[in-house]
């Protein structure tokens, strides 16, 4: 029977800890997504392909995303997430669907960047629409309705997560753009460097979707993940 829903007791510092902590413990089978498919797309950024390295710059990140969200999920209830399970996600009946959720999600809040603001509106709006279809097993439009409803009333923290974590780890790569420029040396650590970024960021999804629905529903993270495959 589902219990009451929970008082308001996770923080921005409490989510930013806890997305250190879950990469920090799972490292190795998250570095070792993240790289997968961080050297598909440098391969393409270095054969200078335009366009098209950017599309499938942007598939490959969703497609990290979508396994580093499973992964986290696992994490979340106790369970050791390895590499390959996670990578298992690429063939699962639900990854079509959500590789389209979070191209069209990407995609939106990227051009939105036009207007400087949309980003800032979008990205917690829409926080945990892959979560959400991963474990609802929604269409698209129930995806993004849903998260918008779980987000009302938190977006501005949740916001303020996403944003601590980009100023952070931009100033991180500032740092090595400026110490070793743009060449070969220097796009190999962006590379790595942006693995360890991402292996922190993708695990927010997950985060604020199980917190989320323990505050507002008072579900267990158990009877959250129970339909997870």
């Amino acid at each position: 029977m589902t219990t009451a829903p929970s008082s308001r007791s996770w923080t921005v510092t409490s989510v930013l800890e806890r997305s250190y902590m879950l990469a920090r413990d799972n490292f190795a089978a998250f570095f070792t997504v993240a790289v997968i498919f961080g050297a598909v797309s440098l391969v393409m950024n270095i054969l200078s392909l335009g366009l098209l390295a950017g599309l499938v710059g942007l598939v490959l990140s969703v497609a990290t995303s979508i396994c580093l969200t499973w992964g986290t999920l696992q994490a979340i209830t106790g369970r050791k997430p390895e590499w390959e399970p996670m990578l298992r996600q690429l063939q699962g009946p639900m990854f079509g669907l959500l590789l389209l959720l979070g191209c069209i999600q990407y995609f939106v809040i990227a051009v939105s960047a036009i207007v400087v603001v949309g980003p800032l509106f979008l990205i917690p709006l829409w926080a945990v629409t892959i979560p959400v279809m991963m474990i609802e097993r929604t269409d698209l439009g129930g995806a993004f309705n849903r998260s918008m409803d779980l987000t009302a009333g938190r977006r501005l923290p949740i916001l303020g997560v996403f944003l601590l974590w980009l100023v952070f780890f931009a100033l991180g790569a500032l740092v090595i753009i400026v110490l070793l420029g743009h060449g070969a040396l220097g796009s190999l650590v962006m590379w790595i460097y942006g693995a360890l970024a991402g292996i922190v960021v993708h695990t927010l999804p997950a985060i604020f979707y199980v917190l989320l629905r323990e505050e507002k529903e008072g579900a267990t993270a158990e009877q959250i993940t129970s339909r997870l495959d």
